[in-house]
């Protein structure tokens, strides 16, 4: 995952400890993205998966939609979307 100035995930804080993919444990819309490096730190999912759910929550593919925030002096303001760089092609939901 990046954002709009390519800065490249560092951690993920996920809800999701059972469902996984071939590479990875499945990201789902409650999971925190911390960012490395400026201008955004953290990033948040708004619009996942419509039909397919691990434990309960809806799981990121490729069209889902992110942003990115970035430190303001009045907190955190909107940087950009929040991008996937290479989905898993073997990983499908019925």
């Amino acid at each position: 995952m990046t954002d709009s100035a390519a800065s490249t995930a560092t951690s993920v804080v996920s809800a999701n400890l059972r469902a996984k993919c071939p590479s990875a444990a499945l990201a789902t819309v409650a999971d925190i993205v911390t960012l490395s490096g400026s201008p955004s730190v953290l990033g948040n999912w708004l619009v996942p998966a419509l039909r397919c759910k691990a434990g309960g929550l809806p799981v990121i593919n490729s069209s889902s939609v992110g942003i990115a925030y970035a430190p303001s002096p009045t907190g955190l303001t909107p940087s950009g979307p929040l991008r996937i760089n290479a989905p898993d092609q073997r990983t499908s939901c019925m």
